[in-house]
């Protein structure tokens, strides 16, 4: 190796040992249990705060949507060996 490359690599390792923490047990353990606390807290609603209107419709037309591609498509998928089975017939 040469003499370059070797003092970076020993100047880069100082610098790691430099930064690197004690470890601490009580340390790990409670951020082991910070990171299971809820994101959001839980509490009400304000008073002031009405909740938003269902729209039916919207819900209505997007079921709908999934529906005009769902029920071809599992038709298809579902039926093909049958289909397979009156266009070969018994050949196979």
């Amino acid at each position: 190796m040469s003499p370059i490359i070797a003092r970076t690599a020993a100047q880069a390792g100082l610098r790691m040992a430099s930064r690197s923490r004690p470890f601490s047990l009580m340390t790990s353990l409670r951020q082991l249990g910070r990171s299971m606390e809820h994101g959001t807290p839980f509490e009400r609603l304000p008073v002031t705060q009405k909740p938003a209107a269902a729209d039916w419709g919207r819900l209505a037309r997007r079921a709908g949507g999934q529906a005009i591609i769902f029920f071809p498509a599992m038709a298809v998928m579902l039926g093909w060996p049958y289909a397979a089975r009156v266009v070969v017939g018994d050949k196979v």
